[in-house]
């Protein structure tokens, strides 16, 4: 007997394929899905492009396996949903995350909802994360068990009812030791397939570039000003600068010096010392539980609670206490002061190894 149906999102990568023969094999009804994202011109060496290359790829697993393959086009809501958002944060100062706005919109939002739509009970990826579920009915969301691949700070959207619906087959296992054996062991032939390590619809990790060619014209050019109000040189566009940025600044100074503040507003780049970095606190906003709503709540009319919190993918996280403001937004106290705090990056909190929640950086505050 079918354990359940499954849609498993395969994105022509050996993390997709293995989940959907791990799924196969556990019991499960599964069926494969690609979503078609964007729409490259092709490689001019091959012929085709890599989205088609990737969705030839997961068809040839999904065959592999005896599971059927679909290819959903989800073209325009990735536009709306992903690209304009990230488009518009970077013309407005800020650093966005698209990879989160994706899972929150596109994997865990509109695939999940074709997910239900085709009578799937579940959805399922290849992420690095663990779900459980409590003897009360609750969910929880923790982290891969690999801390090198662990990728639950990117699924902190993922609310209890979500969760009810989501699977992650690789929760405890190694990338290399365990999920690529099992794909050579397949005979998957993407089982060697190289990780992409860039936005997907900016494979040259030219941001910069390709928001000026979406907008039709390169980016204003503006003053460099240091902390004490002397320009000391001009940019090509603010938006190629973010808080934190050492390297490539235009600027000759006799010793290094960060970029501390993006102004879009005044298009203006604000450089100062390594301390001129360190913040004691941020603030957050549009903020999402994936632990129970209800007891989350309480505890912060209680007067918040103490936490760990991270606001960077590769950051080890850090001991804070979080409380609620007047205005509704987050505020994050950390115990020990941090650098590089900024607007528009994702701030996920931890209790243990369970993703409590996070929100989107608005702040960062010195106390």
């Amino acid at each position: 007997m079918s354990k359940g149906r499954v849609l498993v999102a395969m994105s022509g990568g050996v993390d997709s394929s293995v989940t959907a023969y791990l799924l196969k094999q556990q019991g499960y009804e599964c069926v494969g899905v690609t979503m078609r994202l964007t729409c490259p011109a092709p490689d001019p060496a091959t012929g085709i492009s890599k989205v088609d290359r990737d969705i030839a790829d997961a068809k040839a697993v999904a065959a592999r396996i005896g599971i059927p393959h679909r290819v959903l086009d989800l073209q325009g809501t990735f536009e709306k949903s992903v690209i304009d958002r990230f488009v518009t944060a970077y013309q407005t100062g800020l650093t966005p995350n698209p990879c989160i706005i994706c899972n929150r919109r596109i994997k865990f939002g509109a695939l999940l909802d074709a997910a239900l739509d085709m009578d799937c009970d579940y959805i399922a990826t290849g992420h690095f994360a663990k779900t459980d579920q409590a003897p009360d009915g609750t969910w929880q969301l923790h982290r891969g068990e690999d801390p090198k691949k662990d990728q639950s700070y990117f699924l902190y959207s993922l609310t209890q009812e979500r969760l009810a619906h989501t699977i992650f087959p690789l929760a405890g296992m190694n990338k290399e030791r365990d999920v690529r054996r099992i794909a050579a062991e397949q005979g998957f032939a993407n089982a060697k397939k190289a990780e992409s390590e860039d936005i997907c619809f900016i494979p040259d990790g030219d941001y910069a570039g390709y928001i000026e060619r979406r907008c039709g014209h390169a980016a204003e050019p503006g003053d460099i000003v240091w902390r004490d109000g002397t320009v000391v040189g001009r940019h090509n566009g603010a938006l190629r600068y973010t808080i934190g940025q050492r390297k490539g600044l235009g600027v000759a100074m006799a010793h290094p010096v960060y970029v501390t503040g993006v102004d879009a507003a005044s298009n203006t780049v604000h450089l100062g010392e390594l301390e001129d970095l360190t913040v004691d606190a941020l603030l957050a906003n549009d903020w999402i539980w994936s632990a129970p709503e209800d007891r989350m709540e309480a505890e912060l009319s209680a007067g918040g609670f103490r936490m760990r919190a991270k606001y960077r993918y590769r950051q080890a996280d850090q001991p804070a206490t979080i409380t609620r403001q007047a205005d509704g937004q987050m505020k994050i106290a950390f115990d020990a002061p941090q650098r590089a705090v900024a607007p528009g990056q994702a701030v996920v909190i931890y209790r243990g190894d369970v993703v409590l929640g996070g929100g989107t950086v608005t702040a960062a505050l010195k106390e």
